[in-house]
């Protein structure tokens, strides 16, 4: 269990990152969620989230980006470790997944920008 609590912890870190200009919507012990809401404009657009279970944790991001869009936001490992719902199921972290989820969620960042979905 304390692989897994440190998987969790690491990804809801690394989503940490993102607020502001997104939001934390969701903030326990076993999921965390992050949110780009813009009131404005009646936005409420996911950007990630991380899921405790007992044995693994799950990551999941937008999953109506588009294939052309995910591939350029996401490195080739990721996406080869998504499911059909843009969820990876981690049992334990490592570098390449540490490393690629920071870049992804940089990524996703900038490209919500230029979609100015992160405006408040």
């Amino acid at each position: 269990m304390e692989v897994v609590n440190e998987a969790f912890n690491t990804v809801r870190q690394l989503l940490k990152s993102a607020v502001p200009p997104c939001t934390a919507t969701i903030d326990n012990p076993e999921h965390y969620e992050v949110r780009s809401i813009n009131p404005e404009h009646s936005k409420n657009i996911l950007l990630g989230y991380v899921s405790k279970h007992a044995d693994s944790i799950t990551v999941g991001f937008n999953d109506k980006l588009g294939k052309n869009n995910m591939e350029q936001l996401f490195s080739k490992y990721l996406l080869q470790k998504m499911n059909e719902h843009k969820r990876i199921h981690i049992h334990e972290m490592n570098h390449q997944l540490h490393a690629d989820l920071q870049e992804a969620i940089n990524h996703l960042m900038r490209y919500y920008n230029e979609k100015n979905w992160n405006l408040p």
